[in-house]
């Protein structure tokens, strides 16, 4: 190549690497116009250029040309196939690995030539050489010249490629040092204008320099409005201004690098915000200037919210302090937390004889050893119950209500409890509806008396003809018959010991089947006796609820009994038509899931205005002597208590029904 060619070639590419348009312009391109410039050398047939991969396990071309009559996509393409893969047969790939030249005078008589035939043959080349791109110990490539010569590269030759290669590595370090230090004043700028805070800063005389996105929103002024401003005027409310500037003075004047303080800002529609301001010295190194740094945060919300907190605080203390009733908040390991002054009156305890005790100790004055505190363990469950004991520790009966408290994201860290003193009505009420309970056990003792004489009567039948014929090999069945009877006997005395028992008023998950199953066992006697038929629509696949299962049997027992009466006055004789159905299905209440229980008799019924009144304490429309008028009045408050709803519906002598709806377990 002529000198005059080469000056040309070099000229160009420092100039393509010194303009700016490199710094817009990919890697693949600025290789591109490289080769191109490389190609005007007419001694060259195929230059290519191309990146290692990240793994190092091959090279990716970026450009190809060629003097042969080949379309640019084909000797792509044709590169791609054959030189770049890192193999010690490809001269690309040892330059790569090597880290300098390889010059191939013909690549004929070389160990390359296998691998290379084919580009070879095609593009005409007979010499080539591969230059890694190397700046600063980076890598940013490979450039590969092929020649149709045969020891095309002397040494002048490789000497002016070795500056071409230098040119191209520089022009390719300054192209991503550009684009690294673009990315960086981007993010930087970002930043700035993106995080929540203020961020301003003033020159020595306190004019305004910059002004942050958040400035803006905060203040209301844009940074055009308020550049050369002189900050005070806009940043701090007039009352604060010689105040903010005496502060920032001792700054500015070297006496402290930084210091925090609080000031108001009226903004630009004159709204006041509070702003956490640091202020610290900066130096400006491009231009040589002194100034100041205000990082600021809005704590106006954050002010309101403490105000607001301390208000709603305030309002709970008072209401807290209020409640009559003994009211504590106990954590989930049942420390009390806080309790009102009500219940330190009824534990005759100061305050530090409560506070942070175990609840069990002060309410129950403590429990034997090892043995487990009910309270404690219905605290840890997290689920609300209300429950009437005596709590000695503060002398008296209560009907203790539990709360949950949501305290932090949902979790149930600790509960709430009041304790109702139950006053004399209130005793009564309890007593009436004890005396309901035991009005019910004696009613029904004398049909499981009845019940219990069949199987009885058959065990000792069973148990003669076996003393009659001890070796008669039919004694094993009589055997099992007797033991069948004695399950049948123990059955229907649990059950009615079960519903007689007084217990502590505790809900539970329980299948609605079993109650009711309880229920008709206890009146199944009276029942047949009474020949009541018994239509059961009860399907298998019935939720849980959640409820306390002795006052739920209570329920069905006052409801079953009123039916046999209205069943035995409309039919007093056997009769197709003496039914009593029982059916099940599950019903929305408000959103929450509840399974109603529906008992129909085809009795008697009631007249539409005393239908009100039947739910009325010792309101009965049996005879005299006949009932207390205490069952449905009863049976309405203990489905209250469970959280579920008691209704009726009827028909003056045509039929009754009783609608029980309870919520299942996973409401």
């Amino acid at each position: 190549m002529n000198p005059f060619r080469r000056n040309e070639i070099l000229l160009a590419i420092n100039e393509l690497a010194a303009s700016e348009a490199v710094e817009a312009t990919g890697a693949d391109k600025l290789l591109r116009k490289c080769c191109e410039i490389i190609m005007q050398n007419h001694e060259y047939c195929l230059i290519w250029a191309g990146i290692r991969d990240e793994d190092g396990a091959a090279i990716t071309p970026l450009a190809a040309l060629t003097s042969a009559n080949i379309p640019d996509r084909d000797c792509m393409y044709l590169v791609e196939q054959v030189i770049t893969d890192m193999s010690s047969s490809n001269p690309a790939a040892e330059a790569l690995v090597s880290g300098t030249k390889v010059i191939i005078q013909d690549v004929r008589s070389t160990k390359h030539y296998n691998s290379l035939r084919e580009i070879s043959l095609k593009t005409g080349f007979r010499s080539c050489s591969s230059w890694p791109l190397l700046y600063m110990g980076r890598e940013f490539g490979i450039i590969n010249i092929h020649s149709e010569k045969v020891d095309c590269f002397t040494d002048e030759e490789i000497s002016f490629l070795q500056a071409v290669v230098s040119d191209i590595a520089l022009a390719l370090y300054t192209q991503d040092m550009t684009r690294r230090i673009q990315i960086e004043r981007d993010f930087n700028r970002e930043m700035v204008d993106t995080m929540q805070a203020l961020l301003i800063s003033i020159s020595p005389c306190g004019k305004i320099l910059s002004f942050n996105q958040k400035a803006e929103e905060v203040t209301g002024y844009t940074e055009e409005e308020v550049i050369d401003r002189y900050w005070v005027d806009v940043l701090m409310a007039e009352e604060n201004r010689k105040a903010d500037q005496q502060l920032l003075t001792h700054v500015l004047k070297g006496e402290t690098e930084q210091m925090n303080f609080e000031s108001c800002l009226l903004t630009k529609d004159c709204q006041k915000r509070f702003i956490n301001w640091h202020a610290s010295f900066r130096q400006n190194l491009e231009k040589g200037k002194l100034g100041l740094v205000l990082f600021g945060i809005d704590i106006t919300g954050q002010l309101q919210v403490d105000h607001d907190l301390k208000q709603a605080i305030s309002q709970w203390e008072n209401i807290f302090s209020a409640i009559q009733d003994p009211a504590l908040i106990v954590s989930k390991d049942s420390v009390i937390l806080d309790a009102n002054l009500a219940t330190f009156t009824a534990a005759r305890k100061t305050r530090p004889d409560v506070i942070g005790h175990k609840i069990c100790d002060i309410l129950h004055l403590g429990r034997s050893t090892n043995a487990p505190c009910p309270l404690e363990q219905f605290i840890a469950k997290g689920k609300s119950r209300i429950i009437e004991t005596e709590l000695r520790g503060l002398h008296g009966n209560y009907l203790l209500t539990i709360s949950p408290l949501n305290m932090n994201d949902g979790e149930e860290e600790a509960a709430l409890l009041v304790a109702r003193d139950l006053t004399e009505e209130e005793l009564m009420k309890a007593e009436a509806m004890r005396a309901a309970q035991l009005a019910s056990v004696g009613e029904l003792a004398a049909g499981v008396a009845h019940e219990i004489n069949n199987p009885i009567n058959g065990i000792i039948n069973y148990a003669q003809i076996i003393l009659d014929d001890p070796d008669d090999p039919d004694n094993r069945d009589l055997l099992v018959r007797i033991k069948k009877e004695g399950k049948r006997i123990a059955s229907i005395v649990s059950n009615l010991l079960d519903f007689s028992r007084r217990g502590e008023e505790s809900p539970e998950e329980v299948a609605i089947q079993s109650i009711l199953n309880k229920s008709l066992e206890l009146v199944s006697h009276r029942f047949n006796n009474d020949m009541i038929l018994l239509d059961m629509q009860l399907p298998e696949n019935l939720p849980l609820v959640y409820c306390n299962s002795q006052q739920i049997q209570q329920v069905f027992l006052n409801i079953l009994s009123n039916a046999r009466y209205a069943l035995n006055e409309k039919f007093p004789g056997p009769d197709p038509n003496k039914i009593l159905t029982v059916r099940g299905e599950t019903i929305m209440h408000a959103k929450a899931t509840y399974v109603r229980i529906t008992i129909t008799d085809n009795g008697s019924g009631i007249e539409q205005d005393l239908i009100d009144r039947v739910f009325d304490p010792f309101y009965s429309s049996k005879p005299k002597g006949e009932g207390t008028g205490l069952g449905l009045s009863i049976s309405h408050g203990l489905i209250q208590d469970n959280k579920g709803y008691l209704r009726i519906a009827s028909e003056l002598g045509s039929s009754t029904s009783l609608l029980v709806d309870l919520p299942i377990s996973s409401n």
